[in-house]
């Protein structure tokens, strides 16, 4: 699945792939976790970067709490889902930028492995992503998050990742798509594929990256995308 991934470049690096205005100031994240913020573009807006928390918090939910896993969603079902076929059906579709995710190999003394997934020839790349935005009842303040959309991993991904699952990564061509609101709904459907195993590489990371970082416990440095010397990175 897809619930820690990074963004480690620069705001003139992402703009030389997508040359928008970013909203507020990005700071490169070496481990971006569910309910921070991460850099997105939507198909309402795909002229702008906006910075929206991890993690959906539907538009009638009580409060910006996550009380299930919003953050991933399987493509192949969203279309059933009484939460994701509305966002689907009313185009609230979006890119994220990343540049690499990380997963874990789980071992047999219950232990966890993680590892660095990066696409070939692509500093950055985007995940397909759904968004939606809610509203404080009593404040009227508006809080905008996304989800990632995942789908059957790929041999490299799934000979780490025990439930075989990824998220969906856009080529540049498919970004275009995925963004429309003129095209079918079926058409934007279709771009929710495997991504192939050759276009990738993964490299076995430190355990440090398994803690989330907070303000109390900082974890967020150029070290954590260090590879371990292990025969394992592919």
């Amino acid at each position: 699945m897809c619930a820690r991934y990074t963004l480690t470049a620069e705001e003139k690096e992402i703009l030389k792939t997508h040359p928008h205005q970013i909203q507020g100031e990005w700071t490169p994240n070496y481990n971006l976790a569910i309910t921070q913020k991460g850099l997105v573009i939507t198909a309402d807006e795909p002229d702008i970067i906006q910075q929206m928390a991890f993690g959906i918090v539907p538009y009638f939910a009580d409060n910006l709490k996550l009380t299930r896993d919003t953050w991933n969603i399987k493509s192949e079902t969203a279309m059933e889902s009484k939460l994701w076929r509305p966002l689907l059906v009313n185009h609230k579709t979006c890119i994220v930028i990343a540049d690499s995710f990380y997963e874990w190999k789980k071992l047999e003394n219950g232990d966890r492995e993680p590892y660095r997934f990066t696409v070939n020839n692509r500093k950055l790349f985007c995940f397909a992503g759904l968004w939606s935005q809610w509203v404080d009842p009593e404040t009227n303040e508006k809080f905008r998050t996304y989800g990632i959309l995942t789908t059957e991993a790929n041999t490299l991904v799934a000979e780490i990742h025990d439930k075989k699952r990824m998220p969906v990564i856009l080529s540049k061509a498919e970004e275009d798509i995925w963004l429309s609101k003129t095209r079918p709904l079926a058409s934007k459907l279709a771009v929710l594929n495997t991504f192939p195993a050759e276009l990738m590489k993964r490299v076995q990371v430190s355990k440090r990256v398994n803690a989330v970082s907070t303000l109390k416990k900082p974890n967020n440095d150029a070290d954590l995308l260090s590879p371990l010397n292990t025969d394992e990175d592919v």
